[in-house]
C-alpha cells in the first residue's frame, strides 16, 4: 500500500512538473525595484519581469497618518536603454488622495526611474525637509 502511494505521488508530481517548469520559463525577473524614504512612511519593492509585469508593494504614511496608501505595482518599461517607467494601482486607505487618478505610471509625473545597479541609489531631497531623502533603486538580474 505505502509503494502504491509513493509512485501515485512521483506520477502526480511528474505529471505537473513540466507545467510548473513551463511556466517559469515565460517569464524571468530582469530588474529588482526599491524605494525608500529616509523619513517617514514610503517604503517598498519587488521584481520587475520579463513580460512587462512586475510584484511587490509600496504602501505609503504622510503626516503622521493623515494620509495613508498603497500603491501596487502593475507593469512597467523600458522607453530608453537604462530608464524604466514603473506603473501602479492606487489604493486610497485614509485620507485625501494626492492625486486624481486609481493608477499612475512615474512616466506620467515626468521621472523615468535610472538603473541604478547595486551601487550609489538615486537620491532625491525632500525640498521641504532637507533632512529627509527618498532613495530609489532599479538593479538589474543577471
Amino acid at each position: 500500500m505505502k509503494k502504491m502511494l509513493l509512485i501515485a505521488a512521483i506520477l502526480l508530481l511528474a505529471a505537473f512538473l513540466p507545467s510548473f517548469t513551463a511556466e517559469s520559463a515565460k517569464t524571468t525577473v530582469v530588474y529588482t525595484w526599491t524605494l525608500a524614504d529616509l523619513g517617514q512612511g514610503l517604503w517598498g519593492g519587488g521584481p520587475l519581469y520579463s513580460d512587462g509585469s512586475t510584484a511587490g508593494n509600496l504602501p505609503i504614511s504622510v503626516n503622521n497618518g493623515q494620509l495613508i496608501l498603497h500603491l501596487q505595482p502593475t507593469s512597467w518599461s523600458e522607453p530608453f536603454p537604462g530608464f524604466i517607467n514603473l506603473c501602479f494601482d492606487v489604493r486610497m486607505i485614509k485620507g485625501t488622495p494626492p492625486i486624481p487618478d486609481d493608477s499612475f505610471c512615474f512616466g506620467d509625473l515626468g521621472l523615468l526611474l535610472p538603473v541604478t545597479g547595486r551601487g550609489m541609489p538615486l537620491i532625491i531631497p525632500n525640498l521641504e525637509n532637507p533632512d529627509i531623502n527618498l532613495l530609489i533603486r532599479i538593479t538589474p538580474v543577471q
